[in-house]
């Protein structure tokens, strides 16, 4: 079983009104080449590097090939 996390940079592309009010952020899926990938063998250790990475301002996930017990 294979784990990995992408991660991409995530735009802000909220604005504000007249009123200070926020629209609502608008979901725009990037580009292939804009998504980076790295591999891992515990989950544990993607789970924290994906964290880092959403501290850092990326939209990062961890994602797996298989069905598999993380303890």
């Amino acid at each position: 079983m294979n784990i990995w996390v992408e991660w991409f940079r995530q735009e802000d592309s909220k604005k504000n009104t007249w009123a200070q009010m926020r629209e609502s952020a608008k979901w725009n899926p990037p580009k292939s080449t804009e998504i980076h990938r790295r591999y891992f063998d515990k989950h544990i250790d993607a789970a924290e590097f994906a964290k880092r990475k959403n501290d850092e301002g990326y939209h990062a996930s961890v994602k797996s090939d298989g069905a598999a017990w993380y303890g």
